[in-house]
């Protein structure tokens, strides 16, 4: 159930774009938006955010690049005259905007050059895919910065976009929509200066099976001193069609000792004819005989719950009309215990709230602690609880 690849989440994942920016892409045509009135500040949330690991807090090595990239997240960098290339992007804590010690993804327009006027640009793209219906109307919103020397700040062919893309059944893309950041007023002084960015509202045309959503770095190259490109925290925000489910419950985080039973659930207003389909890390989950039940139910059961079931879970919920995704349920292990150390185990980088209570059946919590785990399990020692202990304690997922 642990997936070892975050790509075998993905459908249909494309070659490396190797056309130039203007030209197009599988015979359509990226539209380009720079209309700053839509493109700065926060927008109200329409629906549900799609994306898994939107804040690009979670890291992973199955990204398609050398260094560790966002869980969940695809890389693809191509040359113009070298090919692909293994360097265009990493996820790195300096380009961080939301929780602390959180990360960013760091571009890397300098892997491209100019050299004796032949022209080796590199283009990085940075996406997540999705399960889409027609009809389906999609927002996304992200922050981004450039450096003062970035490329894409001296008129030529570099292009900084946010994109939102469909594709069919068969991979092909049917439509390309894209945020020119830098005609929007993408920020010049680093990491530090990072603001949000809104696309207008794309609908998904006919035969959409997919979307596909991220920034896209095109014909970057080298220019001299602070030169990148940065972006972090990205929310795809879906309205789906009239008759599709309605969720009322979500998913909520669960706790139990190891080698207990977990259970998540969802709630929708109306079931009838819906379908579900219950997924681990953006990757879909089958039922396993003695372990996993309910992988295509409204609650998905975990019987003898071990540290590979430990990370985030959510559903997507569909019909006839359409489909949209819970939000991210978290199942974490904590040993019941009399003593004052506490085993947390739970994905690297999650946050977790230490409670504790006197009473064996409490009805009153009370915080010792608060931890963000760079190991599993984590131990959390209680120095206030001396002598015999009478504390019993419980962790809760924060973010």
């Amino acid at each position: 159930m642990k997936p070892a690849k975050r790509r075998a989440g993905f459908a249909n994942l494309p070659q490396p774009r190797t056309s130039p920016f203007g030209r197009p892409f599988g015979n359509q045509w990226l539209t380009l938006t720079a209309a700053l009135s839509l493109a700065l500040g926060a927008t109200q949330a329409i629906g549900a955010n799609v994306l898994y690991n939107g804040d690009m807090d979670i890291i992973s090595s199955f990204d398609g690049q050398n260094n560790p990239g966002p869980d969940g997240w695809y890389i693809t960098a191509v040359k113009t005259l070298s090919g692909p290339n293994y360097d265009g992007a990493d996820s790195e804590t300096w380009c961080n905007v939301q929780q602390t010690g959180g990360y960013g993804v760091f571009f890397k327009p300098f892997q491209g050059s100019t050299n004796g006027g032949l022209n080796d640009y590199i283009t990085v793209d940075l996406y997540q895919d999705n399960p889409a219906t027609p009809t389906t109307q999609f927002t996304l919103s992200g922050y981004a910065a450039g450096e003062a020397n970035f490329c894409g700040f001296i008129p030529g062919p570099t292009k900084a976009l946010f994109v939102v893309e469909f594709l069919d059944s068969t991979g092909t893309v049917l439509s390309s929509n894209a945020l020119d950041l830098v005609a929007a007023g993408l920020p010049n002084s680093g990491a530090g200066s990072m603001m949000q960015f809104t696309t207008p509202q794309y609908t998904a045309p006919a035969n959409t099976a997919t979307v596909r959503a991220g920034a896209f770095l095109i014909d970057a190259y080298s220019t001299t001193g602070a030169q990148s490109f940065f972006v972090d925290a990205f929310d795809l925000e879906a309205t789906a069609p009239a008759g599709s489910p309605v969720i009322t419950n979500q998913p909520s985080q669960t706790t139990v000792s190891p080698g207990t039973v977990a259970t998540l659930s969802v709630g929708v207003s109306n079931p009838s004819g819906v379908n579900y389909q219950w997924q681990f890390y953006n990757t879909n989950i089958v039922n396993v005989p003695g372990h996993i039940s309910g992988a295509n139910q409204a609650t998905l059961t975990i019987t003898g719950a071990s540290a590979a079931d430990v990370g985030h879970y959510r559903v997507l919920v569909s019909n006839n009309s359409g489909s949209v995704y819970s939000q991210d349920g978290t199942l974490a292990l904590v040993g019941f215990s009399f003593d004052p150390v506490i085993a947390v185990t739970g994905k690297l980088g999650d946050s977790y709230r230490v409670d504790y209570s006197t009473a064996l059946d409490p009805t009153t919590w009370i915080t010792l602690t608060t931890v963000k785990l760079t190991t599993s399990p984590q131990y959390v020692i209680d120095t206030g609880s001396a002598g015999y202990n009478t504390r019993f304690y419980r962790a809760v997922y924060v973010h």
